[in-house]
């Protein structure tokens, strides 16, 4: 599994796609700041019209924190981060509106833990396509990654 850091085609194509050229300087900062996702996937549900779910690795590789404000996958009505938590003994998950990304630290996302649920999958988003992630930082800063959609148990 590969993530893309805006390739000059991926920001052309941000760009075609209605972005302003503010966006493309945002998402090219992301990119330089030394930030990827890595080992990324999109898992769809098992049952038709359920949330299928986010996984993977978000790597700061530079000498300040950041911190995730939101996450966005093309192809999807909604997208939330979440975490999973044992309370009173049960396993719950609790909505996370934001994620610190310390410097030189990997936030993982995985199952079992944190994660991005995602509603509203659009037909095209099929096992062995891919779809856009999109990572939204504080400041208005945007990294995006081309991801594998896998079936549901993957």
């Amino acid at each position: 599994m590969r993530a893309v850091l805006l390739a000059p085609a991926l920001v052309s194509a941000l760009l075609v796609a209605g972005c302003s050229g503010g966006k493309e300087a945002e998402v090219q900062k992301a990119a330089e700041a030394g930030v990827q996702v890595t080992d990324a996937r999109l898992v769809l549900p098992i049952v038709k019209d359920n949330p299928g779910a986010v996984y993977f690795n978000l790597v700061n590789a530079s000498d300040a924190a950041k911190k995730v404000t939101s996450i966005d996958v093309v192809g999807t009505d909604m997208a939330m981060i979440h975490d999973t938590v044992d309370k009173d003994g049960k396993s719950t998950m609790v909505m996370l509106h934001e994620v610190a990304v310390p410097a030189k630290a990997t936030v993982i996302f995985a199952p079992g833990g944190r994660h991005v649920m995602v509603m509203g999958i659009k037909p095209e988003l099929k096992a062995g396509a891919t779809a856009e992630l999109k990572v939204n930082f504080e400041g208005g800063d945007v990294l995006a990654a081309t991801i594998p959609v896998t079936a549901g148990g993957n």
